[in-house]
């Protein structure tokens, strides 16, 4: 996903009159990637998008994933309160 891309759902997500949201994440381990998404509230519609692809390694722990999560969530600026389960 282009950067322009991935600002424009972060953007989004940030301009929702709810900032809550939620984080689907899919681990693809035969392909080694971790796939997250995001849903989100705008103009009164829930959208899913699409928000990154990582890289993971052939062994792969739980930590891991947190900190491929935690940086995404550090670069966007999001923020973990708002996160819905």
């Amino acid at each position: 996903m282009p950067a322009d891309e991935k600002d424009q759902v972060i953007n989004e997500m940030k301009a929702s009159p709810t900032p809550m949201f939620s984080f689907p994440v899919d681990l693809q381990q035969m392909l080694l990637q971790m796939l997250a998404f995001v849903r989100h509230i705008l103009s009164a519609d829930i959208k899913e998008e699409f928000l990154f692809c990582k890289e993971l390694q052939a062994i792969t722990t739980s930590a891991d994933v947190s900190e491929k999560i935690k940086t995404c969530f550090v670069f966007a600026q999001l923020q973990w309160k708002y996160v819905c389960v």
